[in-house]
């Protein structure tokens, strides 16, 4: 369970972290969206702005063909249009005009009259198969595209033609749908509109019928009317300072023919991503504008925040988790170091047990051993020299286990050591061999005892002595099942025959006590013509001290035989 506590802090942390920064985010993409609707908004005031600076110039126009008592010719009203400067002051607006309403019967009348204004060229065009016309007589400033429009019918193109008819129905302006303007004569073109305003002379009003244009008599029924380029309006709609960061394309809503104006990098979605549609009627129609905002490409406070507040909150969770990670193992390395620490004092407190244990059985074996070396003594030399002895071989065995920690020790290094000292070092030169073997601590004071006994005797009744080759010790170990015995064959040589003691002397007690008793193994003699051959066999553990207790070996060695005998 502790170690879900960090992953628990850190996913705690960052679930607060991320629903505050998709909370901010939101916030972000709220605003980039309120400041799209803003900058739409402000492209259809400028657009509606300007429209509503054109209608009110048609309207004055209006009022003051209205007012003049007389037809108004070319020049007049060139110099009337010269005063607004409609280059300067109105950009899109193509210019001003008029179209008067008369039937196709009428034509050569008023193309007397378009001659006499604008040239022999000029006429009433194209041939219709309306009943009426609505051609134009006046169109300032008069520039070549203007001049290119003089005495087109505008009623006789269909598109055209229905915004006529609206405008005589209503009497109010009306644009038409999207259109190639006649003005268009140069290979840069763009879609145009018409606003229309109707005209009536209200001293005659719907007297046309029978009467022909005349030069002294003013029009009795026309339309004033503005001709559009559509991109020139939004080009100068949009380029008007401060400029605005959008591209738009507008369309009319009733005729998606072809598109009003369309901004060079309106498809480039990766500059201008945040779209935004305004419907705004135009006239008596309603125009579609679909606006892109130019998307930010410095970092805001608003926009750097969800991210600033995640990286933040990562880092906090990392930070904090890392801390509970460190506490924990912090906690857990106390509680470590409690156990060790218990488990010290359990183990110190029985390796004091042991060496208390272990302390006993020495003395016990030595007092026996001092015991039964007294006993068998007839001097105090006697006495003295076997029980040093004795204690030196159990001597040697402390000083084999010291040196490997008091946890194993060599075979063959314990018996070396033994057999130099008690035959001595130029006396020793018979044969031991046998593979490498690893005795514990129990083992090795054992065979220690075992050694030092039977080499003393091998000095005493072989021929060791004499022959430095008569002794030969050899071992080997065997494996059956989980149990791994060694066998250990000890063989001397003698010139005299020997024969079996009928009593169990001290050492050979001492023997059985500790390969018996103290290692729980097995020890057979064979007393042949001309020497001696001690086979053991002990079992060895696999790991770890011996099973046998140091205590029983302490047992058996002080009850060892009180009976004399100087061969084991």
């Amino acid at each position: 369970m502790h170690r879900l506590i960090a992953p628990i802090v850190f996913s705690t942390v960052m679930i607060i972290g991320t629903g505050a920064s998709l909370m901010l985010y939101n916030n972000a993409e709220l605003a980039t969206e309120r400041r799209a609707e803003d900058l739409a908004g402000q492209v259809v005031d400028r657009v509606s702005l300007r429209l509503s600076q054109h209608f009110a110039l048609l309207r004055a126009t209006n009022a003051f063909f209205a007012a003049t008592p007389n037809r108004i010719r070319h020049t007049q009203f060139d110099k009337i249009i010269a005063g607004f400067d409609l280059e300067d002051n109105y950009p899109g607006l193509q210019g001003i005009g008029f179209a008067e309403a008369i039937s196709p019967s009428e034509d050569d009348a008023l193309g007397a009259i378009l001659k006499r204004d604008y040239g022999a060229d000029a006429k009433v065009w194209p041939e219709t198969d309306q009943a009426e016309r609505a051609a134009i007589t006046l169109l300032e400033p008069l520039t070549d595209r203007n001049h290119a429009a003089i005495g087109y019918d505008m009623y006789s193109e269909p598109v055209r033609r229905a915004a006529i008819q609206k405008a005589y129905e209503t009497g109010d302006m009306v644009a038409s749908g999207p259109v190639e303007l006649v003005q268009e004569i140069t290979a840069i073109k763009q879609a145009g509109f018409l606003v229309y305003s109707r005209y009536e002379d209200t001293d005659m009003p719907g007297a046309y019928e029978g009467l022909h244009p005349s030069v002294g008599r003013k029009p009795t029924r026309g339309l004033v009317y503005a001709p559009f380029r559509a991109g020139d309006l939004f080009i100068t709609a949009l380029s008007q300072k401060p400029t605005l960061p959008v591209v738009l394309q507008a369309r009319d809503l009733d005729d998606k023919s072809r598109p009003l104006f369309k901004s060079a990098l309106y498809d480039d979605v990766e500059q201008f991503g945040s779209r935004v549609t305004r419907v705004m009627e135009v006239a008596g129609r309603k125009w579609v504008l679909d606006i892109r905002v130019k998307n930010k490409t410095a970092w805001t406070l608003q926009t750097a925040a969800p991210y600033v507040s995640f990286t933040a909150f990562f880092l906090l969770a990392a930070m904090l988790a890392w801390i509970t990670h460190s506490q924990l193992r912090a906690v857990r390395t106390a509680k470590t170091m409690q156990k060790l620490s218990e488990k010290n004092l359990i183990e110190k407190d029985l390796l004091l047990q042991e060496m208390k244990h272990r302390i006993k059985n020495s003395i016990a074996r030595i007092l026996a051993m001092a015991r039964q070396t007294a006993h068998h003594s007839e001097t105090i030399e006697d006495y003295s020299e076997s029980l040093t002895a004795r204690l030196q071989a159990m001597a040697n065995a402390q000083d084999a286990l010291t040196r490997s920690h008091w946890q194993r020790a060599d075979l063959s290094d314990l018996l070396s050591k033994e057999l130099r000292q008690v035959l001595g070092e130029d006396q020793f030169g018979g044969t031991i061999s046998g593979p490498k073997v690893e005795l514990d601590e129990t083992t090795v004071q054992a065979f220690a005892l075992t050694f030092h006994e039977l080499a003393t005797n091998a000095l005493k009744y072989s021929d060791v002595a004499k022959d430095n080759a008569a002794l030969s010790v050899t071992w080997s170990l065997e494996q059956k099942g989980k149990v791994r015995n060694l066998h250990l064959a000890w063989k001397e040589r003698s010139e005299n025959v020997l024969a079996a003691p009928e009593h169990k002397g001290f050492g050979t007690k001492l023997i059985d006590a500790n390969i018996r008793g103290e290692l729980r193994g097995t020890i057979e003699r064979r007393f042949e013509t001309h020497g001696l051959t001690v086979e053991i066999t002990v079992p060895l553990p696999e790991n770890g001290r011996s099973k046998a207790k140091s205590k029983a070996g302490a047992a058996a060695t002080a009850g060892a035989g009180k009976e004399p005998d100087n061969k084991a």
